[in-house]
């Protein structure tokens, strides 16, 4: 009697964590067309579509939202209305976003990809530009611009490591390669799925190289496979 009650409790809480991660999946549904945010410095959600109405948030980088309308303010500033949640809404500025799938938006995140100096920036762009676009050509471009990103911030990132790993010898059962790819300015770039590891022969850090593995295997034909092959073979 007890096992039998012990079965049913479990096939009870089991659906119950079904139901509530179907209710999970529903809410994080944004109405409108899908869009990114990829110009913090325009990206303020507005009450009015007018860079002079009352401040809702500020959206960051990679945020999606849903196009839900566009106007143009009494200035000539194209605005768009979006969905930030089920329930949020606001006018943001059409240049902060790109739709994806979209050719020209495309291209215009890539001019924002080559105007960009920081690394950190230009590498989640050229991510974000990747993911929202993998049946354009700019595709393998983005792959491309962001392999090659994480390679010169590999150079500072080992520099800023050294500095704080020192040349003390590693603690028992620990290597140098665990000190470094625990260094805390590659924290960031992990959360954006940009992967480092450890060269212990020359003792630094150097990209994994997965953006120029996916040009070899995603878009062999185009012409960034001829560099991201040369890559790969040294």
């Amino acid at each position: 009697m007890f096992a039998r009650t012990a079965f049913w409790g479990i096939v009870f809480l089991f659906a119950c964590s079904i139901t509530a991660e179907a209710q999970t999946r529903r809410k994080t549904v944004i109405p409108g067309q899908r869009a990114v945010v990829v110009d913090e410095r325009l990206s303020a959600l507005r009450t009015q579509p007018d860079v002079k109405a009352p401040l809702d948030q500020r959206l960051r980088r990679g945020r999606v939202v849903g196009i839900l309308g566009a106007r143009k303010s009494k200035d000539g500033e194209q605005f768009l209305r979006v969905s930030v949640t089920r329930n949020t809404r606001g006018w943001v500025l059409a240049e902060a976003v790109v739709k994806t799938g979209n050719a020209a938006d495309a291209e215009r995140l890539l001019n924002l990809i080559e105007d960009t100096d920081d690394d950190f920036v230009k590498a989640r762009l050229a991510k974000l530009c990747a993911d929202e676009f993998r049946s354009t050509t700019m595709a393998p471009r983005c792959l491309l611009k962001l392999g090659e990103t994480a390679e010169r911030a590999a150079d500072r990132l080992t520099r800023d490591a050294k500095r704080r790993v020192g040349n003390e010898e590693p603690s028992a059962g620990l290597s140098k390669r665990d000190y470094f790819l625990n260094f805390v300015g590659l924290d960031r770039y992990n959360r954006i799925g940009v992967v480092f590891d450890f060269d212990a022969t020359a003792e630094r850090i150097v990209y994994d190289g997965e953006a120029f593995r996916e040009i070899a295997k995603r878009y062999p034909k185009s012409a960034e496979a001829q560099t991201t092959r040369e890559k790969l073979t040294k």
